[in-house]
């Protein structure tokens, strides 16, 4: 062990001034990022924490109003509703076409010619 640590001693005198300098701003650098990565761990670990938290989490307040706003199926309900009133206009709007089509065919043959 002392043989390697006068080694190492050895090789750090006999490199270049400028070259120690880079490894120890690596080093430097090196240490910060450690020091970032703990920290943005720690942030993780509360976001997740307060994301699914079953007691106080976003996905448990998220459910609670869910079950208020689904009261006896409300919500699915007006959903159906509003599907049903989609279907209807496309109904209106295809059917419309169809007769302006007929109507456009009638008019041409009969009526222009």
């Amino acid at each position: 062990m002392a043989d390697e640590t006068t080694t190492n001693l050895d090789i750090k005198r006999k490199l270049d001034p400028t070259i120690t300098a880079h490894i120890l701003d690596l080093t430097n650098k090196i240490d910060q990022l450690i020091q970032s990565h703990k920290s943005l761990c720690e942030d993780i670990g509360k976001l997740k924490e307060a994301i699914y938290n079953p007691d106080e989490g976003i996905y448990s307040r998220i459910r609670d109003v869910e079950r208020q706003i689904i009261k006896d199926g409300d919500l699915r309900v007006a959903k159906l509703e509003e599907t049903i009133e989609g279907m209807k206009r496309l109904q209106w709007m295809v059917i419309g076409s169809g007769v302006a089509a007929v109507v456009s065919v009638i008019f041409k043959t009969f009526i222009v010619s």
